[in-house]
């Protein structure tokens, strides 16, 4: 049943009516006329709500929404109050994104809403931004308790609180009996109303756009996609747009969107960090705010400050409470005495580092920058292994994730994005690019590998492979359908193989020349595992939950597998002189007979200085791989502290702190090694009296 509702919307203090506002029932849109009065047909449960996009500078005195559940005749009086906001007018403002906070009601995973409160007030303090936005997953199962807790923690603060329905937000209704047909927003709408809608604040327009389509039934997607475009259409050319997804959006919308002045796409889902352009937009996809994201970036949220034109953003890591990083103007000493080695020199990078250890390519050092920001600094530099000075710095598309791979004069690396570079060694000069299949909707965190004058690179999605002179591709081989999720486990050459570790799924071997599949070897291998370790004949690497497994290279013949991590997965592994060298996300670091698989040491390292493991905050990890140097074990902690080890007793025989997260292996060199820290930092060491 169709009925015609009429109203106002009005300055509610002074009763003067505002015209040429948008008024909408979720499909339809309407504009007020010159005394602010409307009229629009709605169908009562068909169209939820009827709401208003509150214009610049003003602020609704009660909601900026009216349900029609108890609607049965035709309305009139559905009024809407706004009063002046002359902040919401200024062009100049920060606006900050948190995402997938998941809140539960119980158990200490993932978010209490105290958790949730104490995190947005310290951010307030921290960060002072005129509005948060917060992209979708708010809770994790979407039961009306946890959706009133997320509300709860956001009235705590005085800031203007935008949130967006995601997938979690419906799984509740989705999973207790709903119809493939049903629409899955009804909790979330009884808390926060709905679950799509618009407003301008500072010159923009923002629209919230829920794209998990599952969730809304054939009706009601059709419904939402023909408010969101005509919400698009309806700004003036010259008005720049944002729009807050929660999943990734593929390049179909984005194309989409290049129709309209959108200069700015926020999202999260992934828990992992991607920022790159398409055309006249910046994409941005933020870790979860309340917990160490998948890809191991830090619990944070991203700012995104605007001028008089477009917006710079960037990603801030939300730092446990009492935990204080060094400053660039706070140079922290350096002491390395037990080990009889003195600092070189140190120096600032253009960007920061993380999970990509630094590449030596003869007296050069090459590193992979993080700057998850735009503009960035992101891409590849190189600095002189002698002195630290920076010889060239290479822009990439977007941050390349793990360490480049050099041979015959070529630098080659991939950015998140799926984008192949090819750069020379001696400049930094680019050669030639290609894009993997699937580019820019790739989550590429694997290193690529070069053997025989081929390049290997790609992720679960797939694997291709290039001529390195040229960058003709020779092949490409679809895996899975989508990279899901970030993994920074990288291919691994054995004579005519090459090792892939796909999540979820297993371990297998592609032949170089063809891409053919060789063997393949189911293993509940996860995301967060690291790069399996080819020694002698055998690939060794995660397996099952707290399980380690060694296969015959050759064939994928399980040789023993067996269930001695005190963890559930290891983040790094090493293999040398019949000794398994393992370290974990719990921050311990292991050594086990090969043979036999006994524990022989253990060692724990201290507390993170930033909350990098995937679901976890407060905690004691090492994400970075073991380093055997000289008759020692480097093991890097998120404590800040590089420890070294007796290899045959675990024995500390020496700590360095440096203040900043390690979360690459150091590079050993003849005489000594490269150590990089995740605020940009890196320290060459080298052997006293040398």
């Amino acid at each position: 049943m169709t009925i015609e509702i009429r109203g106002r919307v009005m300055d509610e203090p002074s009763g003067r009516g505002l015209g040429g506002v948008l008024v909408s029932n979720g499909e339809q849109i309407v504009q007020t006329d010159e005394e602010g009065r409307y009229a629009l047909e709605v169908e009562p449960g068909v169209h939820r709500f009827v709401f208003v996009t509150v214009p610049d500078g003003f602020r609704a005195t009660s909601e900026f929404y009216s349900s029609t559940r108890n609607w049965i005749d035709a309305q009139d009086g559905v009024d809407f109050g706004l009063e002046s906001a002359p902040e919401r007018a200024v062009r100049q403002f920060a606006l900050v994104q948190i995402t997938d906070t998941h809140v539960v009601t119980e158990g200490d995973m993932l978010t209490s809403g105290e958790v949730l409160a104490e995190a947005l007030q310290r951010l307030v303090r921290e960060a002072g931004p005129d509005l948060i936005v917060v992209s979708g997953d708010l809770t994790n199962r979407g039961e009306l308790a946890e959706l009133s807790r997320f509300r709860e923690a956001q009235e705590t603060v005085s800031t203007p609180v935008f949130p967006l329905f995601g997938g979690h937000d419906g799984n509740e209704e989705r999973h207790e009996g709903g119809s493939a047909d049903n629409t899955f927003t009804r909790n979330f709408e009884a808390v926060l109303g709905p679950s799509y809608y618009s407003f301008d604040w500072g010159g923009r327009h923002f629209a919230f756009y829920p794209n998990e389509q599952s969730f809304f039934s054939l009706a009601d997607q059709e419904r939402k996609e023909v408010w969101f475009w005509r919400d698009l259409e309806l700004q003036p050319a010259d008005r720049e747009i944002v729009v807050v997804v929660h999943t990734p959006p593929p390049v179909s919308f984005l194309e989409a969107l290049s129709r309209y002045n959108v200069r700015l796409v926020l999202h999260g889902h992934w828990h992992s960090s991607k920022v790159f352009s398409y055309k006249e937009m910046v994409v941005a996809a933020t870790p979860a705010f309340c917990f160490g994201g998948i890809d191991t970036s830090p619990r944070g949220y991203r700012v995104a400050r605007f001028g008089e034109e477009g917006a710079e953003v960037e990603l801030h890591a939300h730092k446990p409470t009492g935990v204080s990083l060094p400053s660039e103007d706070a140079p922290v000493e350096i002491s390395f005495d037990e080990m009889g080695l003195r600092l070189r020199w140190e120096q600032q990078l253009p960007g920061g580092l993380h999970r990509a250890a630094p590449v030596q390519a003869g007296d050069q050092m090459l590193l992979s920058l993080r700057d998850e920001g735009y503009p960035a600094r992101n891409g590849i530099c190189c600095i002189e292994v002698s002195s630290g000075d920076l010889v060239w710095h290479a822009r990439t598309d977007a941050t390349v994730k793990n360490s480049v791979a050099v041979d015959d004069g070529i630098c080659v690396a991939v950015s998140v994005t799926g984008r192949v570079h090819a750069l020379e060694e001696a400049s930094g000069r680019l050669l030639w690019h290609a894009n993997l299949p699937g580019y820019p909707d790739r989550w590429i965190y694997t290193s690529p590998v070069i053997a025989e004058g081929t390049l290997y690179a790609g992720a679960k999605a797939g694997y291709a492979a290039f001529d390195l002179k040229t960058g003709e591709q020779k092949w490409y081989v679809p895996v899975e359908d989508s990279d899901n999720w970030s993994c920074y486990a990288s291919p691994q050459v054995y004579e005519d193989l090459l090792f892939l570790l796909v999540p979820r799924r297993g371990l297998m071997a592609l032949d170089r020349q063809s891409g053919d599949v060789v063997w393949e070897q189911q293993i509940g291998v996860e995301y967060p595992y690291p790069t399996p370790v080819v020694f002698g004949d055998l690939l060794v690497s995660g397996g099952d939950s707290s399980h380690l497994t060694a296969l015959r290279a050759i064939s994928g013949e399980v040789v023993w597998d067996k269930p001695i991590l005190p963890s559930s997965y290891p983040t790094g592994l090493l293999v040398r002189d019949g000794l398994i060298y393992a370290t974990t996300p719990e921050g311990e670091a292991l050594c086990f007979d090969f043979n036999s698989g006994a524990l022989l040491w253990r060692f724990q390292t201290g507390g993170d200085l930033l909350d990098m493991v995937p679901y976890r905050r407060g905690v004691q990890s090492i994400l970075a791989a073991p380093v055997h140097f000289e008759d020692c074990l480097l093991v890097c902690g998120c404590d800040g502290c590089l420890y070294a080890l007796d290899a045959a007793s675990g024995e500390c025989r020496d700590r360095v702190v440096f203040g900043s997260p390690i979360t690459a292996p150091p590079c050993v060199v003849e005489g000594g090694l490269f150590v990089g820290t995740y605020d940009g930092r890196i320290f060459c060491f080298e052997r006293v009296g040398d």
